[in-house]
């Protein structure tokens, strides 16, 4: 019985800190100095693993990530779209803070399509039937089998591999970029955790999450209603609110 080993791939320049933060989702954006450094560190300490296999996201951090690794262990590439972050639409490239009451009605209602985009319901049954996927090959093997990956999805891995409930996924709290986490049958049940041994998840919820939501509800009821949202259907007074709420700390996992 071997390891699935999951990856978030390295930093980008849309992972700046503080207000400038941008959503990535999926924006097809290069690591930047920071993420090439971090894909080195993370390839020599995976070399301790015997590696059979490496997949990725196709998105270009992901697969930029994964070659790094795969010139330390010599292990092939295989890239795939089923293992990209959540299809947030149109709200790529935005900053976070102007665009989080919006993200927020998104998580509270998991069957609503982003603008361009696709639903949590859509993004969950798309990676937990892949990620399913990986741990039967894992299951299967006495290596390790390796996936790089986005932070979103490691927030959802927890719930997909211990069988928790889908709409308790957490928004924030993942793991850095570059970071390392472990998932094996611990007594017969699978596990993960972080390879420093911290759990995946540390926080469940933005702060004010639930009053950003409430304001987003009530002054547009009609993104809710009509089950789809486009960004002709948020109000220049929706979007003065969003620019106007200011959070005690940033939305670092949201891809």
């Amino acid at each position: 019985m071997g390891k699935l080993i999951l990856v978030r791939h390295g930093h980008t320049p849309l992972n700046r800190p503080g207000d400038d933060e941008r959503l990535r989702s999926w924006l097809n954006v290069p690591l930047d100095d920071q993420g090439k450094a971090e894909a080195v560190r993370t390839a020599e300490m995976l070399t301790k693993y015997a590696i059979d296999i490496i997949y990725c996201s196709d998105l270009r951090r992901a697969r930029q990530t994964a070659e790094v690794v795969r010139r330390r262990v010599k292990a092939s590439v295989v890239a795939t779209n089923e293992l990209r972050p959540w299809n947030l639409g149109a709200f790529g490239g935005q900053r976070v803070k102007e665009i989080l009451p919006f993200l927020n009605l998104l998580n509270q209602r998991p069957d609503l399509p982003a603008p361009s985009g696709e639903s949590f319901y859509q993004f969950y049954g798309r990676y937990s039937h892949r990620l399913s996927e990986l741990l039967n090959l894992a299951d299967s093997t006495n290596g390790c089998v390796l996936a790089v990956t986005h932070v979103r999805n490691l927030l959802a891995a927890a719930t997909i591999i211990e069988g928790g409930d889908r709409t308790k996924v957490p928004v924030k709290g993942g793991p850095s970029t570059g970071t390392i986490s472990i998932v094996e049958k611990i007594e017969g049940r699978w596990r993960i955790l972080r390879e420093d041994g911290q759990e995946i998840v540390q926080q469940t919820k933005f702060p004010s999450e639930d009053a950003a939501v409430v304001q987003t509800e009530a002054a547009a009821p009609e993104l809710v209603s009509a089950g789809h949202c486009t960004m002709n259907a948020i109000s220049p007074g929706l979007r003065k609110t969003a620019r106007r709420d200011r959070f005690p700390s940033g939305p670092q996992s949201l891809l």
